[in-house]
């Protein structure tokens, strides 16, 4: 602003140098052309011509000492517009690094909203399945639940149910047993194993303690002559449930054995016979064996 007021002060005062110079040849062709003219206004012409003279001249000193106020507000109008082209230059620079880092950051958001996108698209997956397995796990706690009831039902039960099982041999310390005119009950008297007191080793008889499915087995042997006859029987409250007979052709041991499943009432009684006219041999090896146990309660 400064620079351009200088300039137009500089323009005015050297319009008016020259205005003053051609006015002042013009008045002295005029006095030279006219003459002498009469004192007065001759004298008055010539005062005015070198008042006019000295106001130029005096307008030509004041615009020459201005001028070098003007050079030095263009130099330093200048100094100015070259630092800020240099400043513009150092902006435009920082602009472009940052016009250059602000496309990288889009990239970046770029990136990382897709990535937000997917990591939300595997959420929602996390999420079905973790509802599919609490589902599950809901399912298989009320399955546990009901396994444990049944296992402590179970155990309660089999608490509650009564435990039998026997065995029991020994018929004779060594040697054969019969044979007899008349079927004979058979008492083992040596007990192995009698959990529940069933059995009893006077009368040789199992008595059910309570209502329920039993699996009876024996083992019977025969040994000593050839051509006798062997035989065993199983009775049900003086019923026969089952018979077994075996020649012996040799006169060596012949096995026999059989088992089966009676369902019994409170206070049934099982036990083992052995017809008229056949015959058994016994020793300490148990060759005759009669046993039991309790599968369930009806």
């Amino acid at each position: 602003m400064r620079g351009a007021v200088a300039l137009l002060v500089l323009l005015f005062c050297l319009s008016g140098a020259w205005t003053q110079e051609e006015s002042e040849g013009v008045r002295e062709n005029d006095v030279t052309q006219q003459g002498h003219s009469a004192g007065r206004e001759s004298r008055m012409r010539e005062v005015q011509i070198e008042s006019r003279g000295t106001e130029a001249k005096a307008m030509t000193n004041e615009c020459m000492t201005t001028q070098p106020d003007i050079w030095y507000e263009m130099q330093k109008l200048r100094d100015i517009v070259m630092e800020q082209r240099e400043k513009l230059r150092t902006m435009e620079a920082r602009v472009t690094a940052c016009e250059g880092e602000v496309e990288k950051q889009k990239n970046t958001v770029m990136d990382l909203r897709i990535e937000l996108i997917v990591t939300k698209t595997k959420v929602v997956e996390l999420e079905k399945e973790t509802a599919a397995l609490e589902t599950r796990l809901t399912v298989s706690e009320s399955e546990l639940t009901n396994i444990k009831n049944e296992v402590q039902e179970l155990k309660r039960q089999n608490t509650d149910r009564p435990k039998v099982a026997f065995s029991a041999a020994g018929l004779k310390g060594n040697g054969n047993i019969g044979p007899f005119n008349t079927d004979t009950n058979l008492v083992y008297t040596r007990v192995i194993t009698n959990i529940g007191k069933a059995y009893s080793p006077i009368t040789g008889a199992f008595t059910a303690p309570v209502r329920g499915v039993y699996y009876f087995r024996f083992t019977a042997g025969q040994h000593g002559r050839s051509s006798d006859y062997m035989g065993i029987s199983m009775l049900k409250n003086g019923q026969a449930v089952m018979s077994n007979f075996h020649y012996n052709s040799h006169g060596y041991w012949v096995p026999l054995s059989n088992g089966v499943s009676l369902e019994l009432e409170e206070g049934d009684v099982v036990y083992m016979r052995l017809p008229a006219n056949y015959r058994l041999h016994d020793n300490t090896s148990n060759p005759n064996i009669f046993s039991g146990f309790l599968l369930f309660t009806v």
